[in-house]
């Protein structure tokens, strides 16, 4: 029988990292996940609000976490106490999933906030998770609504100002390649041609550079960085700026048009993402002018991470 033991402020980094590198699904700054670990050892504190259990492997470490928060409410007759729980994270590392390691760190967690007197509890259920939350009691509420506020940072005015300046110079890249290419004697269809087959070769060079981070070519290994991808991938979008702005002069603000209706299939007007698109939906917000082409992959539930707050099968 799994034993799961409830954790101390020791235990931040290892909650910190499954909640970054499972839940959150996206690279992060490395001051993020310092900030986190910081915050959350001192909520593990005795008067602090965290509370967590975990589950240990002998040779692995932590492999399993179930982290909540508590707050107070206005008492009412379904929690007399006033106090509330968010389950903020339920996660386990591959490998270690279908032993039931994440139902006994979170029926561990519900007895101890039980104790507690805390008898109002929510989370964010992905459909992989759901069925454990189902068995220990939890159920849907179409009622609940979220709303996220994204503070923007005090440059954030100035980097869109600065928006401007970048397409003048990926205009003045693209006048300089039509300049050299009709000197050369290519006619303007053969100059479009050469420049969308220079985006197709700098998106190659990106998805080798992440096929070398992630070290999957037995012949070559671990020959790039995600830094190194990162830096593909910053060549891949300059040309793609480039090529718009060589096919047609109204680059920027053809660009911005497309952003708007491609986002509006997977954001709401205040910028919450909205649910997961159905294969329905995910159809129907492809573009008329080009039918294969879409935003997000057709049915395969939008963009990973928005949202979803567990990896705990």
């Amino acid at each position: 029988m799994t034993t799961a033991r409830r954790a101390t402020p020791d235990d931040a980094d290892g909650i910190t990292r499954l909640r970054s590198e499972l839940i959150l699904s996206q690279p992060l700054d490395p001051a993020w996940p310092a900030l986190c670990q910081e915050q959350l050892a001192e909520r593990l504190q005795p008067g602090g609000d965290a509370r967590a259990h975990v589950v240990d492997v002998p040779g692995a470490g932590l492999v399993t976490c179930a982290l909540a928060l508590v707050s107070p409410v206005l008492p009412a007759p379904r929690y007399p106490k006033g106090l509330a729980a968010r389950v903020q994270a339920v996660a386990t590392r591959p490998g270690y999933r279908r032993r039931g390691y994440a139902k006994a760190a979170l029926t561990a967690l519900l007895g101890d906030l039980e104790q507690e007197g805390v008898t109002l509890f929510e989370l964010h259920a992905s459909d992989e998770s759901r069925h454990l939350y189902e068995a220990l009691g939890f159920s849907s509420d179409p009622a609940l609504m979220r709303r996220t506020a994204v503070p923007r940072s005090p440059g954030e005015r100035h980097t869109r100002a600065a928006a401007g300046g970048e397409w003048n110079t990926i205009r003045q890249l693209a006048d300089a390649f039509s300049r050299l290419d009709t000197e050369n004697g290519l006619q303007p269809e053969e100059q479009w041609t050469l420049q969308v087959l220079k985006l197709a070769e700098e998106v190659g060079e990106a998805a080798q550079a992440v096929i070398g981070a992630r070290g999957t070519n037995p012949r070559k290994g671990h020959s790039h960085s995600w830094a190194d991808v990162e830096d593909e991938v910053a060549d891949a979008v300059i040309t793609g700026m480039v090529t718009l702005a060589r096919l047609r002069p109204d680059a920027h603000e053809h660009l911005t048009a497309v952003l708007a209706r491609k986002s509006a299939g997977f954001l709401q007007p205040d910028g919450v993402p909205r649910q997961p698109p159905t294969a329905d939906h995910a159809e129907r917000v492809r573009s008329p002018r080009f039918p294969d082409e879409g935003l997000g992959p057709v049915g395969a539930g939008g963009p990973r991470g928005l949202s979803d707050e567990s990896r705990d099968q």
